[in-house]
């Protein structure tokens, strides 16, 4: 084999890779002349339309129309949450999205944990209307049996190599999509098995299609399974490689989708024995400098006229600026968090208010003064969860607090509320983080009783809230958040949530 180079092209923040032996660093290099092979890959990509210039199918077919004039074989790619939430799925839980993927030309897809925000049965449904390979190694049904839909590996030919795909899809779903009993097979084992059977029906190359996260990934890479991960799950800009395995993903969203470009070499010793080597070069691809295909466009606007009818109405004016940027739902108290709860908690005239951070999904800034739509609180809640009303003691409400503070790096988890306040310490270990906690005004009694208003995601012990399970809890039920949530505007008319202390972090409390 000849001897590779060992490079890195890293564009993000990566602070896990600093505990990494570090690879050489190198700035991002324009791909060879002719390579053998181009791979672009999408991950995280549930937006249909582009947003400042960026993303959107159309911008993304025109970009794939480009690479595939090159006069060598591409192959397109996604890793991962794609059905939801995007904005109108909760009108056709991502029929659209997948009829767009068609359109694209998707050589092979795994799914990522939001496929299943919907149930089990309805990811299955988006699976047979796929045109393209759905890869799911490690996922399978309660009695063992593939996934309907799904495929447990594919060779692609693209020109004279083979490429073997895997997929894999994160452990975690369960706990933070409704999987029903779905089973998820641990993806390392599973790996092993699938790049086994790859390289025996001849595969020249071996590639993970992974929602599994950029830890996970870089674990895989160490075993050396499998030549090149196509990852997902994280939304950041990645390409990373050590000289015998490479890692790449494509932020989120379509905006910046990695291209790979793979110099393929094929030798014959003399005893007839062959030997495959091969070496990348990475390309981040910019949607903003291609102009949009008016063919996709066009699908795009009739799906646009199908669903956005009543997504123009007015719910309410926000007199205080909102920020969703998931650096700010996930990790403090949240102006937007505060009205998402205070609506929760206004529903069923509850003791407290509790919505995930993860749940708030828009990324966007809204400017004081800003009028608000219902499609606007779509965007923002777009899983199609029910507000439900539990009792819970006052033990089990601390123990929820936990598991909301357990991880402050941004999880889904982190916990946004109404009618409490929380004290916490970040340096405490995970599950000793509460210092203090108040409700309506007065410290919490472990024996007391209380009630939540919440979403039926954490009420299922979704993110890790297993204290909030059970039937016995369940003292009653409501419509979907965002409705709970376009009532609540709608009563008011004028609302001015802030940030006002509800969570107050306090280092060494």
């Amino acid at each position: 084999m000849k001897q590779l180079f060992r490079r890195v092209w890293v564009v993000c923040w990566v602070v896990w890779l600093a505990a990494v032996p570090a690879p050489a660093w190198a700035v991002a290099e324009e791909g060879p002349a002719t390579p053998t092979v181009t791979i672009v890959h999408f991950n995280d990509w549930d937006r249909m339309d582009e947003r400042d210039g960026r993303g959107g199918f159309a911008r993304v077919a025109a970009l794939l129309a480009a690479e595939r004039v090159a006069g060598h074989p591409v192959v397109v790619t996604h890793a991962g949450d794609a059905v939801s939430p995007s904005l109108y799925s909760v009108f056709d839980q991502g029929a659209h999205m997948v009829g767009l993927l068609n359109r694209l030309g998707i050589d092979a897809f795994t799914p990522g944990n939001h496929e299943f925000d919907f149930g089990p049965d309805v990811a299955a449904e988006r699976f047979a209307e796929a045109s393209f390979p759905v890869v799911a190694s490690n996922l399978e049904t309660e009695d063992g049996d593939p996934f309907p839909g799904t495929v447990d590996h594919v060779l692609i030919e693209a020109g004279d190599i083979t490429l073997g795909i895997l997929g894999l899809i994160t452990e975690t779903t369960p706990m933070v999509s409704d999987a029903g009993d779905t089973r998820f097979r641990p993806a390392p084992q599973v790996a092993v098995r699938v790049a086994e059977t790859l390289r025996e029906s001849g595969a020249d190359l071996v590639i993970a299609l992974a929602h599994l996260g950029s830890r996970a990934d870089l674990a895989l890479a160490r075993e050396g399974v499998v030549d090149l991960i196509l990852g997902g799950n994280d939304h950041i800009l990645l390409a990373y490689y050590d000289g015998a395995t490479a890692i790449v993903q494509s932020g989120s969203q379509a905006e910046r989708p990695v291209a790979i470009d793979l110099t393929v070499t094929r030798r014959t010793a003399d005893d007839g024995a062959q030997t495959v080597s091969w070496e990348p070069q990475f390309r981040f691809l910019d949607t903003a400098r291609v102009t949009p295909d008016p063919v996709m466009a066009a699908a795009m606007a009739e799906i646009r006229a199908a669903h956005e009818a009543g997504l123009d109405e007015t719910v309410a004016v926000v007199e205080t600026p909102l920020d969703s940027r998931r650096t700010t739902v996930r990790r403090r108290e949240a102006a937007i968090g505060n009205l998402i709860a205070d609506a929760l908690r206004a529903r069923f005239d509850a003791d407290v208010g509790l919505m995930n951070g993860g749940g708030i999904r828009a990324e966007r800034e809204y400017p004081a003064g800003t009028t608000l739509t219902r499609g606007d609180v779509l965007a923002e809640l777009p899983f199609n969860n029910h507000a439900v009303l539990l009792s819970v003691t006052g033990a089990e409400l601390k123990g929820a607090m936990e598991v909301g503070l357990s991880s402050l790096d941004w999880a889904g988890r982190f916990p946004q509320i109404a009618g409490m306040t929380v004290t916490f310490d970040p340096e405490r270990t995970a599950g000793g983080r509460v210092v203090e906690l108040q409700v309506g005004g007065v410290p919490l009694d472990p024996q007391a009783t209380y009630t939540v208003a919440t979403n039926d995601f954490l009420a299922n012990g979704g993110d890790g809230y297993l204290m909030l399970t059970g039937e016995s809890r369940r003292i009653g039920a409501g419509p979907l958040v965002a409705q709970v949530v376009i009532d609540y505007l709608q009563a008011v008319g004028t609302v001015a949530p802030a940030v006002e202390g509800r969570l107050v972090e306090r280092p060494g409390g």
